[in-house]
């Protein structure tokens, strides 16, 4: 960000008819300096950039074609019935994501085209600011991108409408939270159970205690969160987002908040779930160890992707043991 502007009133006026002729590049506290966020008399868009972002002064026009991509379904056409090739499970072609606040436009994913396998455990790794959380909120049919396609399980995610894409996720994606998000009023067993409610096909449930069993929380099945350590609670977070034994698992930042060791465990418990039951997993981390574990690590920097990385799992189960 730029140190503080000290002009006068008439050298500010000299360098705004500058940038409004020029469109050059500046960063954003200039821009609230020199008072551009009202552009009623602005009659094309122009871009400034704040630390590599991309940030862009709308006029009226533009900025209500932004707002309809990002809040309304997408109207039908040839694209609407795209479908997954190969045996991919989640295709994403030149999606952008644009943010509004007023008339000034934040540009956080500039064109990410990448693709994930079914059984594939795939991480987004990068800085804070990166653009890997919007990412997987696209992914996941919790936002919705500015333009481009993303094809999850042969649905293309930017034609449905809002209750079909909360149908979408209640069918397709199963969530793990960094905050655990567990009901303090019901115990491990309910919460879980709760996860296994939002799977319509009763024969695609999973047996509860079993799973407890399975990744050896038995002691922790009747306690409350209050009566859990923080790494009980993200573990038990886990089995309730399994439970319904959705096709795709996401996951931002689950190691967060815990320590190293019990990280580890939550990183074992992800193998598992991959292992056992075929679930593909898309992980949000900025941590390199939770990167070990992927299949392929996408790179992200400053809403592009630097980087695709293919690589060789690093195991922290036994697998011969888990069947």
């Amino acid at each position: 960000m730029a140190k503080e502007i000290k002009e006068n009133k008439k050298e500010i006026k000299a360098k705004t008819n500058k940038i409004s002729k020029n469109k050059n590049f500046v960063d954003e506290q200039t821009l609230q300096d020199l008072n551009l966020i009202n552009i009623s008399k602005q009659k094309k868009p122009f871009e400034i950039k704040d630390e590599g972002i991309a940030i862009k002064v709308l006029d009226n026009a533009t900025l209500k074609k932004y707002r309809l991509a990002n809040d309304k379904p997408r109207k039908k056409d040839e694209y609407a019935k795209l479908q997954n090739s190969n045996d991919n499970i989640v295709e994403v072609d030149n999606i952008k994501k644009t943010y509004l606040s007023g008339n000034v436009a934040t540009e956080v994913l500039k064109g990410i085209t990448f693709s994930i396998k079914k059984g594939e455990i795939v991480v987004l790794y990068g800085k804070s600011g990166s653009g890997k959380s919007t990412l997987l909120n696209i992914i996941s049919a919790l936002d919705r991108p500015t333009s481009g396609n993303v094809i999850v399980n042969n649905i293309n995610l930017p034609y449905l409408s809002d209750a079909k894409q909360t149908l979408f996720r209640r069918e397709n994606i199963s969530f793990i939270f960094q905050n655990y998000n567990l009901l303090q009023n019901l115990n491990s067993y309910d919460n879980v159970e709760t996860g296994s409610y939002l799977q319509r096909d009763k024969n695609k449930r999973l047996n509860i205690k079993k799973l407890f069993e399975d990744f050896d929380l038995s002691e922790c099945m009747y306690k409350y969160p209050s009566q859990m350590s923080g790494g009980q609670q993200q573990r038990v977070s886990i089995l309730r987002a399994i439970a319904k034994n959705s096709e795709i698992l996401v996951a931002d930042e689950p190691t967060g908040a815990l320590d190293e060791k019990t990280g580890i465990i939550v990183l074992k418990n992800l193998q598992q779930i991959n292992l056992k039951y075929g679930t593909t997993i898309i992980i949000v981390s900025h941590d390199p160890d939770v990167a070990q574990i992927a299949d392929k690590v996408i790179y992200l920097e400053l809403g592009l992707i630097k980087e695709v990385k293919l690589q060789e799992r690093k195991w922290l189960i036994d697998r011969e043991s888990q069947f």
